[in-house]
């Protein structure tokens, strides 16, 4: 990270064509085009009044040895837990529908019992490997995997979805969405 917020302090001291040179140097060296997969647990406050904080807590941790594998298994990789969310990275957005669906599955277990909502975009971002990653495509992954799936739901953009490879085994329901002032496009994943 420290050498990451180098050359954003950096940024900050440029202006001009110095400055231009010195955001290319950012993104030359941080910049991956990826798809990004958000995931938030459902529930929160509701299951932290009912069963307490440190069962949610036991919950969290449930959730973070049943995605970490899967994620390495679907050729991503872990970028970060945060209370109850995940982010990772895949190189493709089939690899990344492919570990949502799995994840979904897996936490569904009756012992995990776990409900998950997900979002997945693809683009370019900035990425610290093992750190965070910051841009749009993730901005979008998390408000759909925060704010607008439902618990089990997997949504994901129009970008997301033209990079799926033909033949793709689920199929999609186009759906209308808006969030902070943006109107987009997404799509749920069909699956079983």
């Amino acid at each position: 990270m420290q050498s990451f917020f180098a050359l954003i302090d950096h940024v900050n001291s440029c202006s001009g064509a110095e400055r231009a040179r010195a955001e290319e140097a950012v993104w030359q060296r941080f910049g991956v085009e990826k798809a990004v997969l958000a995931l938030d647990m459902s529930q929160f406050s509701l299951s932290v009044r009912r069963d307490g904080i440190l069962s949610y807590l036991a919950s969290i941790r449930r959730m973070h040895m049943a995605t970490e594998p899967i994620v390495r298994a679907s050729g991503g990789e872990v970028v970060k837990y945060l209370a109850d969310n995940l982010m990772a990275v895949f190189d493709g957005a089939d690899e990344a529908v492919n570990a949502a669906v799995r994840i979904n599955h897996a936490l569904a277990d009756a012992r995990a019992g776990i409900s998950v909502s997900i979002g997945i975009d693809y683009g370019r971002f900035l990425m610290i490997p093992g750190k965070d990653c910051y841009g749009d495509p993730v901005n979008i992954a998390y408000k759909l995997g925060e704010d607008l799936a439902r618990p089990t739901e997997i949504l994901i953009t129009a970008a997301a979805r033209e990079r799926l490879a033909p033949g793709f085994p689920h199929a999609l329901s186009e759906q209308s969405v808006s969030f902070s002032g943006l109107q987009m496009t997404a799509y749920g994943v069909v699956y079983s």
